[in-house]
């Protein structure tokens, strides 16, 4: 492929935005109609043809009924996903998608399954991850039915409905159902995706932990908790409040004492997100351990675990617990304490996250977590679940197919990146992710919302409008180079 637009590439651009300013208020609307269905995946609330509950049943079944009004084929894949598929072709090319979501979780200012909207930003969960994406796909494949774009693969939109937990939806997917040449992945940032590090997700059980059992943080492992609390019994409130005014570092903003039912709880309040990007994240429960061991309201074995915890998890990037690694392909790894309840009298359990670098493997990274456990009075639970890094070089042919065109179309000199994220491309054979996601700047960053909020997975979730749409261009050009690059091969 050359290096520049062609001229088919160059005419299209302007209809292209024509065509997205007439849609533009049509695409809101329907992704509001999304956001109010949660959409929370739950196996354990299975039912027949809902294996992720009925809620994300209900969500699928709205999804494909729009898409067959608005002319589309589609299909429901026993409940694990859903296609929507344009084009009468032999062959396929793929854009994977999820519409289940993490829990809302606390300490919104926006109310979370109901869209809402500030100047160009719309607020909701999953309007970034990855509802607002899914709505954007179905309108691409009205963009290119509307434009006429010529193209010798069908596009098939996959939806899935267990990213955010098991990525069972995909596996069974990829076992049962029609499988692309190709797909692109619309849940990452732009430009293209070539290595994504392994997630392991583990919990940790804390016996005989007293105080430490009554803690309540979080809603997802890969999830930081942005509030956590804690009930306490048989204190002198007099001598807390004093000892709270006198608070330093971490807890001295973000902790206070409250009295309700009878009995007093502490909280702590923190700054959520995505585990795989803790930058700019406060981890609440790890400020609650801080307040507790200032307060001074734990016994000698409540102090000496919570001292651990509270060292172990200091780092979002794991040194503090023997696991600061790092290499070129994807960098460094990062580590999470994501919830934070009692499965038994008596115990904490934290379930937690790890995005390992692409040259590690899981099994490894285990065998560091027992180490650094030993005498320490915490226990590594059994059944810790290990999804593989993905990784393909710069010069693969899709990467660098994809990569192009970004640079095309964006005049910049950029190379493909890696990530802590994790997505189906994890799961899929030949998905790669290429957006829609943006890097933030003054101009797309909310500035109405309190500090820490409008990310992926924390509170008041926020997409630019702008940014979202200015997606479409790219995947319209990289479509048709993708679909031109396979045509070739394939008559080889």
């Amino acid at each position: 492929m050359t290096a520049t637009l062609t001229a088919q590439e160059q005419t299209l651009l302007p209809l292209i935005q024509q065509w997205i300013e007439r849609h533009r208020e049509a695409l809101i609307a329907d992704l509001a109609g999304w956001i109010a269905f949660p959409g929370i995946s739950r196996a354990d609330q299975a039912l027949p043809g809902a294996p992720f509950g009925a809620e994300c049943a209900e969500l699928l079944r709205h999804v494909l009924a729009q898409a067959q009004q608005a002319g589309f084929a589609t299909e429901n894949h026993d409940g694990y996903a859903g296609s929507v598929i344009y084009g009468k072709h032999p062959r396929d090319i793929g854009l994977i998608n999820h519409l289940d979501v993490v829990p809302a979780g606390d300490n919104w200012t926006f109310p979370p399954f109901q869209l809402s909207r500030h100047g160009d930003f719309v607020i909701g969960r999953g309007v970034a991850d990855n509802k607002g994406p899914g709505v954007m796909n179905l309108y691409l494949l009205k963009l290119i039915r509307d434009l006429n774009i010529p193209l010798h693969h069908n596009l098939r939109i996959v939806y899935g409905l267990a990213e955010e937990t098991t990525m069972e939806d995909m596996k069974w997917y990829r076992q049962h159902a029609p499988l692309p040449e190709y797909s692109l992945v619309t849940d990452g940032m732009f430009p293209v995706n070539n290595a994504q590090k392994g997630q392991l997700t583990f919990t940790l059980r804390v016996p005989n932990a007293g105080v430490l059992a009554k803690i309540r943080a979080g809603v997802a492992s890969n999830s930081v908790p942005a509030f956590a609390d804690v009930a306490i019994d048989g204190v002198n409130t007099d001598k807390v409040q004093e000892k709270l005014a006198l608070l330093q570092g971490v807890g001295a903003s973000y902790v206070t004492l409250s009295h309700e039912q009878g009995s007093y709880r502490l909280t702590a309040r923190g700054n959520g997100g995505h585990a795989a990007f803790p930058d700019g994240t406060l981890n609440a429960a790890r400020v609650l351990l801080a307040g507790l061991l200032e307060l001074e309201l734990l016994n000698a074995r409540e102090r000496q675990l919570a001292n651990f915890l509270f060292e172990w998890f200091t780092s979002p990037y794991g040194e503090n617990a023997g696991l600061g690694l790092e290499d070129t392909q994807s960098g460094r790894l990062t580590l999470n304490a994501g919830v934070w309840h009692s499965s038994e009298p008596d115990t904490l359990t934290i379930n937690c996250d790890i995005r390992y670098p692409v040259s590690w493997r899981g099994e490894h990274i285990v065998e560091i977590i027992e180490q650094q456990l030993a005498n320490s009075g915490i226990q590594l639970e059994a059944g810790w679940r290990d999804v593989a890094p993905f990784y393909l070089p710069e010069d693969h042919p899709v990467i660098s197919l994809l990569q192009q065109t970004w640079n095309d179309l964006t005049g910049r000199d950029d190379r493909p990146y890696a990530m802590g994220g994790v997505t189906h491309s994890k799961v899929l054979p030949n998905a790669i992710t290429f957006g829609p996601g943006y890097v933030r700047t003054s101009e797309n960053t909310p500035d109405f919302l309190p500090d820490g909020h409008g990310f992926p997975h924390g509170a008041d979730e926020t997409i630019h409008l702008p940014s979202l749409l200015e997606a479409l261009p790219k995947y319209v050009i990289g479509l048709m180079r993708l679909d031109a690059w396979l045509l070739e091969r394939n008559k080889g």
